[in-house]
């Protein structure tokens, strides 16, 4: 196979997880079309990964976390010096088994998702262990980016007397046109691109969370151009969501604990559209359903989200349903969206867009 440098891996690998972004996407597909070693990486992943498809499905209850370290220990029971070649021929012999139709030992979901777990690690033979290092990494970058943000909120508070980033705003204008510029005061992002205005926050780019993948590889906003914008140019430079401000008297930095931004709201990172012309983006009313109801933001593979909250701490955590069960990314009592809703009291946290 013609080597690959650690580089075109990752890119590939990034491509293969749909997390690549326009330009690493570009050289993926031309390492697939030209380079063999590319071809045999990528098929080797694909052929890895893909007995694990049937797994995905709502009947089947969760894989226990101690079920892969149960399944190397019966590998090196029966093998202990060649793990590696015991697990290819087990892996092997299984798929001529369901290639010839034979019957197969995944006679149970336990035992189906013991063989997953194993090939899960013979995955790792291709997929390079810096992968996870680096969504460790973006992780970590993450919170940088908000315990920056949550500062700069601090600093324009203490300057305007405890206020939060706010411009007037109508109740019910939609919340989600990220890059408008109708003059009229609509998206929720137009807050806190005060902080960049106001030089609160000095380097725009850190509101783009590094593991989202639509805020890789993006143009840089050019300094002299940032005080004539109103708000961020599109929703790739934005991938956080900010609490709903309706009323702008009422916009105050709360002296209690409550999520003020987070990574972006799953519930509507597809429903809108949007064309190539962004000001002409529309918004796809959104039904609540128990998927959604449970879904967690994809900035980190859907496994859980950064909050930032009031006192300036920020923390990661699946949860989405926070004091007094309310759930950061809903309105409380609504199950239908149409990007315009708002509040239902004071204390109903609602993070956008």
């Amino acid at each position: 196979m013609k080597t690959l440098s650690q580089q075109q891996q990752d890119i590939l690998l990034d491509f293969y997880f749909d997390c690549a972004g326009q330009e690493e996407s570009d050289e993926a597909r031309k390492l697939l079309e030209s380079h063999k070693g590319a071809q045999e990486f990528y098929q080797k992943l694909n052929h890895s990964l893909v007995a694990l498809e049937h797994l995905d499905n709502d009947i089947n209850p969760c894989c226990p976390d101690h079920l892969v370290q149960e399944t190397l220990e019966k590998l090196y029971s029966h093998q202990p010096p060649a793990s590696a070649d015991r697990l290819n021929q087990l892996l092997a012999d299984e798929n001529e088994k369901i290639v010839t139709k034979r019957q197969s030992f995944w006679r149970s979901f336990a035992e189906a998702v013991s063989v997953a777990a194993a090939i899960v690690i013979l995955s790792g033979v291709f997929v390079p262990v810096t992968r996870q290092m680096r969504a460790q990494a973006w992780q970590t970058a993450c919170q940088a980016n908000l315990n920056k943000i949550s500062q700069g909120i601090a600093q324009y508070a203490g300057d305007n007397n405890g206020a939060l980033p706010a411009v007037e705003t109508k109740a019910g204008n939609p919340w989600w046109k990220v890059g408008s510029t109708h003059p009229q005061n609509q998206s929720n992002t137009r807050h806190v691109w005060i902080l960049v205005k106001g030089n609160y926050i000095k380097q725009p780019k850190v509101f783009a969370c590094p593991g989202n993948c639509n805020s890789k590889s993006l143009p840089i906003l050019e300094q002299d151009k940032l005080q004539s914008m109103s708000d961020f140019p599109d929703r790739r430079y934005i991938t956080y969501s900010f609490q709903l401000i309706s009323d702008t008297n009422k916009a105050i930095l709360p002296s209690s604990r409550i999520p003020l931004m987070s990574d972006v709201n799953p519930i509507f990172e597809k429903c809108v559209k949007i064309p190539k012309d962004y000001a002409k983006a529309e918004f796809d009313p959104v039904k609540l359903s128990e998927k959604l109801l449970k879904v967690n933001s994809s900035s980190h593979r859907g496994k859980g989200q950064n909050i930032m909250f009031s006192d300036g701490t920020v923390k990661f955590t699946s949860k989405r349903v926070l004091d007094q069960n309310d759930d950061i990314f809903t309105v409380q009592g609504r199950d239908t969206y149409m990007g315009t809703e708002t509040p239902s009291c004071e204390k109903d946290v609602f993070l956008v867009p």
